[in-house]
């Protein structure tokens, strides 16, 4: 039962305005109801058992809108506690309810609205032992589970129709609602959705989502890159949670009053207010239909591929070890998502090993020997990439991170020791999904400009780090920055040594990308079918050098220029000094960096050239380029200093290109964890 102090004392309130028991609180708390429900309907209400699994987006309004439609009593389910990712669409979601149990709250929303409600709690929420009780001497079910909590809801919806009991259920899906009821003599769960034993998870999504809503009128305005089945993650808003809320409600009160108009599956129907459109029909085979199976297949075999990258593998977190039990069932975890950092060319130049309770990032100091890797800092920016990965990575099994960065005089490829600890009050790092959808984003964005906002965000998070981020993002400015990135792109493609380098590096067939799982697949150079051709046209130095006496230099140089010109900002992060330390900071300022941009949903290119060629210059003075390059070099110079000032004053650890854009489909393999454990 609900907390009885916090019940009794709402009774007493009630009390003193002379509302001594449930019709007497009805008769004065819900009497504009009257006209539309009449007394006797009222009463069905006060006795009426509702039960509703999940307490979050939808789940949580749906008890609240109950409540006030009289309905006296409440089975409840829910494990989760809020925390601020839930903000944007659940009714219990307040600052003071951080870490609050979900159901604890919702049963105490529920008490407020009416003090003699009577609310039954099932904090472990369902499985197979409870899901009985849960069920015991329900009139009707409102479905709350999140989306991708599929099997528990398959059992819930079977087990509920051999106990005689309608469940609906209501999706929120972007600004609109999809709604299904399911009764007794309907169809069932499974033969509506076509779900049958042993399906494959993605497949039990698609079928769910498919007899959701056969219309899917929110795809008109849904960005399905943030979709993801591998994490179960999608978004949603408050909108279409409540939307949701009014369709369960109504539908509850005809099914809890013996009403006409329940129309249960195969009907469906989805409001969408965005579109102002109403969409309702039958599908009188549920997905099991022709024209359903078409759907899914298209969408299987054609749309989930062409939205899913090559290359990615996501994984989600596993559960937080229990007291006493080694740590060693998390390190596949912080490993992989340790590789998912970026490297120069995808080189991967880091080594780990890991114990119980510390995991250990090593430079490889031998995987990159190309002229951009002067003194091993693009080492250095890739490996202090991987360990601001496990940091945050390690949050979301339940553990508190200690980062140590090296190296050590002893140990000079020593990147960081992270210390693991079990958190006292576990919290997961919202940028943990970012690890996995993070990745380098070559085509031409959106002219839409970042706003300053979010720049002044990235500049925190950058200082917070130990770094320090200049950026621009007006028209004029990012054309100056674009006439500059030409003349470094220009030195770039002028050089033997970084021609031979890439070449070494691209992966000219799919076949070689998926072997080595290291360097850049072709098709990830969105180069265009133009561009592949001269690529492979020119791998040989003899022929990229009288190339470049006809002008390809120019046109190689103008595809970066382009690049820039085509984005919503630039920005250029830097820390204080140049030492193997400082880069290492670097690299993990870079990665928050780049996946804040990720959980915006913004686009991202490295710009490496004019970085890793300022600190060749540093380092080694002028003398490491020709003449010629020196003279274009003091040009590039002037520019990044009058845009970049206070940013190019310091350690240059990486130029970007950011905006709003198309995702790319072909990203870059990794190689196996095993291949770098030592």
């Amino acid at each position: 039962m609900a907390d009885t102090d916090q019940a009794a004392a709402l009774r007493a309130i009630a009390e003193q305005w002379g509302l001594k028991d449930i019709y007497a609180y009805n008769e004065e708390a819900f009497s504009r109801t009257i006209g539309f429900l009449d007394a006797a309907d009222m009463d069905r209400l006060i006795n009426a058992r509702v039960a509703i699994p999940g307490l979050g987006g939808v789940g949580g309004v749906h008890v609240v809108t109950l409540a006030r439609l009289g309905v006296g009593k409440f089975h409840l389910s829910d494990m989760d506690s809020f925390e601020p990712a839930n903000m944007n669409r659940q009714f219990g979601a307040r600052v003071q309810h951080f870490g609050k149990s979900k159901l604890d709250v919702m049963a105490g929303e529920a008490l407020s609205v009416n003090p003699y409600t009577e609310v039954t709690t099932f904090p472990e929420g369902l499985n197979a032992d409870n899901l009985d009780a849960f069920l015991k001497d329900v009139d009707v079910v409102v479905d709350g589970l999140d989306f991708f909590v599929f099997d528990v809801r398959r059992m819930l919806f079977n087990r509920a129709r051999e106990l005689g009991i309608p469940v609906i259920t209501a999706g929120p899906l972007g600004f609109s609602s999809a709604l299904l009821v399911f009764t007794p003599n309907g169809m069932s769960f499974d033969e509506y959705f076509d779900i049958t034993d042993g399906m494959e998870e993605t497949r039990k999504y698609l079928h769910f989502a498919m007899g959701l809503a056969p219309k899917a009128t929110h795809a008109r305005y849904l960005d399905s890159s943030v979709v993801d089945f591998d994490l179960g993650k999608g978004p949603s808003t408050i909108i279409g949670c409540q939307m949701c809320s009014a369709l369960a409600a109504t539908e509850a009160v005809r099914l809890l009053l013996g009403r006409k108009g329940v129309r249960p599956a195969p009907y469906y129907v989805q409001i969408d207010p965005y579109l102002r459109k109403l969409c309702r029909g039958r599908l009188r085979r549920g997905n099991k239909s022709r024209v359903q199976r078409l759907k899914a297949w298209l969408f299987e075999n054609v749309m989930l591929k062409r939205a899913k990258r090559v290359g990615c593998e996501p994984m989600a977190a596993p559960k937080p070890p229990a007291e006493g039990e080694s740590l060693r069932q998390v390190h596949d975890y912080l490993l992989k998502a340790a590789v998912q950092a970026p490297s120069g060319d995808n080189v991967q130049p880091w080594r780990f090993h890991a114990e119980d309770h510390v995991v250990e990032v090593r430079m490889d100091l031998a995987a990159d020997n190309s002229f951009f890797n002067v003194g091993n800092l693009a080492t250095a920016i890739a490996s202090g990439a991987a360990v601001e990965n496990i940091a945050i990575a390690a949050k979301a099994c339940g553990l508190t991170p200690t980062v140590t960065l090296g190296p050590a005089p002893d140990r000079p490829d020593l990147a960081a020791a992270i210390g693991l600890e079990r958190a006292e009050n576990p919290r997961e790092d919202m940028l943990v999904d970012a690890i996995w959808r993070r990745h380098t984003n070559r085509k031409p964005y959106r002219k839409r400009q970042i706003p300053a906002g979010i720049f002044n965000r990235l500049g925190t998070v950058t200082s917070e780090a130990g770094g320090n981020l200049d950026w621009i993002n007006t028209p004029e400015r990012l054309k100056k920055l674009a006439d500059t990135i030409f003349i470094a792109d220009r030195i770039r493609m002028e050089r033997r040594d970084l021609h031979e380098h890439l070449v070494k590096m691209i992966r000219f067939t799919p076949k070689a990308a998926a072997e080595t799982r290291d360097g850049l697949p072709l098709k990830n150079l969105e180069a265009g079918l133009g561009g592949e051709l001269f690529l492979k046209a020119t791998k040989s130095w003899k022929v990229m050098r009288v190339a470049n006496l006809f002008g390809a230099s120019k046109v190689g140089a103008g595809v970066a220029a382009n690049g820039i010109r085509h984005s919503g900002g630039a920005a250029l992060l830097a820390v204080p000094g140049t030492g193997i330390t400082d880069f290492l900071q670097g690299g993990r300022a870079l990665q928050r960096v780049w996946l804040t941009l990720a959980h915006y949903n913004l686009r991202m290119q490295p710009m490496t050239a004019v970085t890793l060629f300022r600190l060749r210059w540093l380092m080694e003075g002028p003398e490491a380029f020709s003449a010629r390059h020196r003279e274009m070099l003091a040009t590039v110079w002037a520019g990044m200093a009058e845009l970049f000032p206070r940013a190019w004053a310091q350690g240059p650890v990486m130029l970007f290109r950011a905006g709003f854009g198309k995702p790319i489909h072909f990203g870059t393999y990794r190689r196996p964890v095993e291949s770098f454990l030592f």
